[in-house]
């Protein structure tokens, strides 16, 4: 007999630690809003998210796992950080100096964005 064992959000099991993605993303217009290639990097970025919901990926390693260039990472990092959706970010960036002196970007994935992680709260959407 073969036992399952149900692993809970961001729980770490052999396949590694889950985003959960909330249906509103695509029912309530975000992703229409963003295109295929913001959805992929708002998604590509969550990978990288904490349990508090800050990421820190280069654009490096964005432009890898995309199969695409830092140039147009850079690109679509500004639409996001510019969207909102009801008036609020769905994304925010800070910038944290590293000890050489160079300024990396530190994204914090918004509760609004339908995105979380481990025991991340999502914003419900009104009109879901």
């Amino acid at each position: 007999m073969e036992q399952q064992k149900k692993a809970r959000v961001g729980e770490q099991t052999q396949g590694g630690v889950f985003v959960k993605m909330y249906l509103p993303l695509f029912k309530c217009g975000i992703a229409e809003d963003l295109g295929m290639e913001g959805v992929g990097l708002l998604v590509t970025i969550a990978s990288y998210m904490d349990k508090h919901g800050k990421c820190y990926p280069t654009q490096r390693q964005l432009a890898k796992r995309l199969g695409t260039t830092p140039n147009r990472v850079n690109r679509q990092v500004a639409k996001l950080l510019d969207y909102r959706f009801n008036g609020k970010p769905i994304i925010i960036r800070e910038f944290n100096e590293n000890d050489r002196g160079k300024a990396n970007s530190v994204y914090y994935i918004q509760p609004i964005s339908q995105l979380t992680m481990f025991e991340g709260k999502r914003e419900v959407i009104e009109h879901e």
